[in-house]
């Protein structure tokens, strides 16, 4: 469930529209993922559209955290691939945890690689972060396995996959954060909770049918080609939902 809640959304006439057929949607709980998916639409098209959002605009004041974070994110596996777990932890101010447990390393990248919870669109990507990484790094206990699976993140070319889970748990933080609490006034949590889960697991499986288009094994994630390669995942990833 997102936790980013608290925020109204701008009260337009489109936005008026698209949350009276959300409330209309959501009232019996559970949809099916042809109606997640058309509200989804929706939602990214009244919050300016992909490519418009993936630019860092949009109605929700989307900016660019989720692609800082992504791009801190894919520059820290590119180093592990290369260098090593140890070296890239050192290289990120974190060499005291090197060696350390998983448990313990876990929270200190989302922690590193989340970045300030200054706003509450980096609110967004930081929980969206810690999804993607409770899903990659989960149930490890040692800092080997830790290292392994971020290497074969990059060995098979799943980075780009990883990356637009990112955005879409992302894209999920933000309707969360838009919709929740008017969801539990008008129709109770319970329904929320079911409503909202079949939103995630329609973008889950929607990602899941994505296809990797890009090499990102030499990519300079601090610079210009890091930006554009992360704004155009981005907006590549809305546009699965028709944004």
């Amino acid at each position: 469930m997102g936790t980013s809640t608290g925020y109204e959304a701008p009260s337009t006439p489109d936005w008026g529209d698209l949350k009276s057929q959300v409330t209309r949607t959501a009232r019996s709980g559970s949809v099916s993922p042809g109606s997640a998916r058309d509200t989804l639409h929706g939602f990214i098209g009244t919050s300016g559209g992909a490519r418009n959002i993936s630019r860092g605009g949009g109605a929700i004041g989307a900016g660019r955290s989720a692609q800082n974070t992504a791009r801190r994110v894919a520059d820290f596996i590119s180093s592990v691939g290369s260098v090593g777990l140890q070296r890239t932890l050192e290289s990120y101010g974190l060499s005291e945890f090197a060696g350390k447990p998983a448990g313990e390393i876990i929270p200190a990248l989302i922690d590193k690689l989340g970045g300030p919870a200054s706003t509450i669109n980096d609110s967004d990507a930081r929980n969206a972060l810690s999804k993607v990484m409770d899903e990659l790094l989960g149930g490890l206990e040692t800092p080997e396995q830790v290292e392994e699976v971020l290497e074969q993140v990059m060995e098979g070319e799943a980075l780009e996959d990883l990356l637009s889970k990112f955005f879409g748990y992302y894209l999920y933080e933000q309707f969360c954060r838009v919709f929740y609490e008017r969801l539990v006034n008008r129709i109770g949590r319970v329904n929320t909770d079911s409503y909202l889960n079949s939103i995630f697991d329609t973008i889950k499986s929607s990602l899941a049918l994505k296809a990797s288009e890009r090499d990102l094994s030499q990519i300079n994630w601090g610079g210009a080609e890091g930006q554009s390669i992360t704004d155009n995942i981005l907006q590549d990833t809305y546009e699965i939902f028709g944004g």
